[in-house]
């Protein structure tokens, strides 16, 4: 008896905090963001005004914003905020949280991390869809070290796409394993980045708009033709 009681209390704390918690990928970038995002409890909600262009000073370089009428509205999910936000089931980490920004009347930009133990449930997510990735693009500089949890769980987890890769030179073994995973839909990139770190695979989900990229109003993503990775997709 008491086992059912303990059984059915779990199962009313989980329904608890599924109904508590928001799914950010709710979100549709095609519909108002505004009256999307009005439903959602965030940390804060901070109206920017034009686009970011780069400004050198000697060998300083910074960014300034401006204005040429690009008008969006940034949201922040931080703490307690994002703990309660979720991606398709999956929790937002509390100390990196989610971003999420509007322009031009539509979601044009998200970033997340989830909960590191969920980053491979995360990629499988994306998969089911969105597919398989347009683009993997490997980091090959990694030293191999056998005591290092987070690259055990790569090869562990991603077996088809990490591998140990030996320089025959150095008599010495790398790690190359898929640090970088583009989708190209239609009017949207996502990029889903894996950082392993000590004994997890940390993770990054970022989705941008064409347009937002190419009119540089997301930090971070404001010069478009010089991104390493992303510049393909949008000239």
């Amino acid at each position: 008896m008491k086992t059912k009681i303990l059984i059915a209390l779990n199962l009313l704390l989980l329904m608890s905090c599924t109904t508590n918690s928001q799914d950010i990928a709710t979100l549709d970038f095609s519909k108002d963001g505004t009256s999307q995002l009005e439903k959602f409890s965030y940390s804060s909600k901070i109206d920017q005004k034009g686009h970011y262009e780069a400004e050198v000073n000697g060998e300083q370089a910074s960014f300034k914003l401006v204005d040429k009428g690009e008008k969006v509205t940034n949201y922040l999910f931080m703490d307690t905020k994002a703990a309660g936000i979720n991606y398709a089931g999956m929790p937002v980490s509390e100390v990196t949280g989610a971003a999420v920004s509007v322009y031009k009347g539509k979601i044009a930009f998200m970033r997340i991390h989830v909960k590191n133990d969920q980053s491979f449930a995360l990629l499988d997510i994306l998969k089911k869809k969105l597919g398989n990735p347009t683009e993997t693009i490997n980091n090959k500089d990694t030293h191999f070290d056998q005591k290092d949890k987070s690259q055990l769980l790569l090869l562990q987890k991603l077996p088809n796409d990490t591998k140990k890769i030996k320089d025959d030179v150095l008599d010495e073994y790398y790690l190359s394993y898929p640090e970088n995973l583009i989708w190209d839909k239609n009017d949207l990139i996502y990029q889903l980045t894996f950082s392993p770190t000590g004994n997890v695979v940390d993770n990054q989900l970022v989705i941008i708009s064409k347009k937002a990229f190419k009119d540089k109003v997301i930090i971070g993503y404001h010069n478009p033709g010089q991104d390493p990775i992303l510049h393909k997709y949008v000239n």
